[in-house]
């Protein structure tokens, strides 16, 4: 009786610490998001091409992850598939990180800024959709 107990007590800690490394990744991938699109500002600012650069490198690095945390089949209240919705907010991101890379470079940047605001839209709809904000 004790040995099953103790079992239970371990595999329930398991458990739980999977599920807090998940939750941590998670935390640490949205947080070097921000950083990125943070950089990418500074480079606004700052007028610096290699910043943005920098910025949107990372930004494409840490965007490839995100959907790694949401559940396969989960949907949401009103049938969103939320793995199928992540994947294609990620891939939207990409690209519009491109875009603004570009259009920097050629001095565009009011286009650049404005697809950084798209990007920011993307991350704002996907938690939305996905976390209920």
């Amino acid at each position: 009786m004790k040995k099953a107990f103790l079992t239970m007590v371990v595999l329930s800690a398991a458990l739980f610490a999977e599920q807090e490394v998940r939750h941590l990744d998670r935390m640490k991938n949205m947080q070097e998001m921000e950083l990125a699109m943070s950089t990418i500002q500074k480079g606004f600012l700052f007028d610096n091409l290699s910043v943005v650069k920098n910025g949107v490198k990372d930004l494409k690095r840490t965007a490839q992850f995100t959907e790694s945390f949401i559940k396969v089949g989960v949907k949401t209240k009103s049938g969103v598939n939320t793995h199928l919705y992540a994947k294609n907010q990620t891939d939207s991101i990409t690209m519009l990180a491109d875009e603004i890379q570009d259009a920097f470079a050629k001095g565009d940047k009011y286009a650049a800024a404005n697809g950084y605001l798209m990007v920011l839209s993307k991350c704002l709809s996907c938690h939305q959709t996905i976390r209920s904000w």
